[in-house]
């Protein structure tokens, strides 16, 4: 008999023993019974011997046969993880989630890629060049000029802040390791790639349909280019980091 919290007396080792649900350990010991850990029963390798309850006030008490010695540490039990009664069952390893700093080549790329957005958008996106006479002249329309925005709608303001939003997120994965945090960085690079593709398509259809005289011609600028880059690479490093998590 074992009096319980309530002062209430029961029988211990009558009672079912439901928590092991079929579970043979190997090594002797005491092992939690149902998903209480103040509950234990003694196993000495070949069958249950005895069980223990923690007690306010009285500690550890035993009721059977249990070996001297066996009591372990004196203290209040430790809740611990239950075993599977399956020998095949995988093993159940919690991923511990890092708060420390974690710099990275993923992370290194991604701050490169969004540099060179910044850097593009704001970068020549339409180059001009010719000859008047003897005289060569040059003309460029960087890509946050307003002209941009009359001739295809936007502007490299839209790769500018996408960039800038790269770089951020790419510091948030230092410290982070949330796969929402890297579905989203997926998701901004996407966004972004698909601005820098209608940005270069539209540029490249504008410039097809310019009739230039003798001696000149128009061609996209190294900004745009710089900026699909950027974008396309992007994309494919947050692919390559969420696939591989």
């Amino acid at each position: 008999m074992v009096e319980d919290d309530t002062g209430t007396s029961r029988s211990v080792m009558s009672e079912p023993d439901e928590g092991h649900a079929g579970f043979i350990p190997k090594a002797p010991g005491w092992y939690p019974t149902r998903t209480n850990p103040n509950d234990q029963t003694y196993w000495d390798g070949q069958d249950w011997k005895a069980r223990r309850r923690w007690t306010t006030g009285k500690g550890w008490v035993v009721v059977g046969d249990a070996p001297e010695g066996s009591e372990g540490d004196s203290g209040p039990p430790q809740a611990s993880p239950r075993l599977s009664a399956n020998p095949y069952a995988p093993v159940s390893v919690a991923r511990t989630k890092g708060t420390g700093f974690s710099f990275n080549l993923g992370v290194l790329l991604l701050w490169i890629c969004g540099i060179a957005l910044m850097y593009g958008s704001v970068g020549e996106w339409v180059h001009v060049a010719g000859t008047v006479g003897i005289a060569n002249f040059h003309l460029s329309i960087n890509g946050t000029d307003p002209a941009i925005s009359t001739l295809i709608s936007v502007n490299g303001w839209v790769t500018f802040i996408g960039g800038i939003l790269l770089i951020i997120f790419a510091c948030f994965e230092m410290t982070s390791d949330e796969l929402t945090l890297s579905v989203f960085t997926t998701v901004v690079s996407a966004l972004i790639t698909v601005f820098a593709i209608y940005d270069m398509f539209r540029i490249v259809q504008k410039i097809s349909n310019v009739t230039t005289v003798a001696g000149s011609n128009i061609s996209v600028g190294w900004g745009l280019i710089c900026v699909l880059s950027a974008a396309v690479f992007a994309t494919l490093i947050t692919l390559v980091r969420l696939i591989q998590r």
